[in-house]
């Protein structure tokens, strides 16, 4: 019976992360293109459907508000979620103490995602000198340690606060998806494209393969397919 209720709990858990996975990818298509169906449809053949991860981080790291509040959010998350796991370890080592028991072993995800964080933090600011960005972040750890430590024990506003950090992922979850549907930046860079015989245009190359490119301009948001004799030169443009 127990066997049987981990494979349900496993599959229900694998269907939940696909179900989000494929909603990230539809909202990101809707957004980029300005909510318009056959723009979305162009787009969606550019794709690779296996690279979500990639697709994920570039929607983060194209948008500068989205890297901001994502930086500014991950750091204080990874050193509560550090202090949590320490608490939680030092408790379980406690109880196989008293119950003659070697203790388990520690888990390194607080740690890993603490040194994620710290080098995409370092990357960001050294990259656009933006030093206020620390401070942004130190005002949002004090903000969430004050909140989970500092305030009432049993009140309202603490129960709020332990609700939210046992829920971490799914919250998470919600905020990648509501940054999905409203983030317009395509997750790749916005370049100059200088024609031959035109205008320049300013768009994301979608797609490159030989002999063509596949753009989305920045303001129509309309879908062109160039061929190697209209483009002269491209330029990345950075944006941040």
């Amino acid at each position: 019976m127990a066997s049987h209720e981990t494979e349900t709990d496993g599959h229900g858990a694998g269907l939940t992360v696909t179900t989000a996975a494929f909603a990230f990818l539809l909202l990101r298509l809707f957004a980029v293109s300005g909510y318009d169906w056959h723009t979305a449809f162009a787009v969606l053949h550019t794709l690779d459907l296996d690279d979500t991860i990639g697709l994920v981080l570039g929607t983060v790291m194209a948008d500068s508000f989205a890297s901001v509040l994502f930086l500014a959010l991950l750091l204080p998350v990874a050193v509560l979620r550090l202090v949590l796991e320490a608490r939680a370890m030092r408790e379980a080592r406690n109880r196989a103490q008293e119950e003659g028991r070697p203790a388990e072993r520690p888990d390194l995800a607080g740690a890993m995602l603490l040194l994620i964080a710290v080098v995409a933090v370092a990357a960001y600011v050294g990259t656009f000198h933006s030093w206020w960005v620390v401070l942004l972040m130190a005002a949002a750890g004090g903000l969430v340690l004050g909140i989970s430590y500092g305030v009432r024990a049993g009140g309202r506003l603490r129960r709020a606060a332990l609700w939210a950090t046992r829920h971490l992922v799914a919250l998470a979850g919600l905020a990648m998806l509501l940054g999905a549907a409203t983030i317009t930046t395509p997750w790749v860079p916005l370049e100059r494209i200088e024609m031959r015989g035109g205008e320049d245009l300013r768009g994301y190359v979608m797609q490159a393969e030989p002999g063509f490119l596949k753009v989305l301009t920045t303001h129509e948001r309309e879908f062109l397919i160039l061929t190697d004799q209209d483009v002269r030169s491209r330029e990345e443009l950075a944006e941040h």
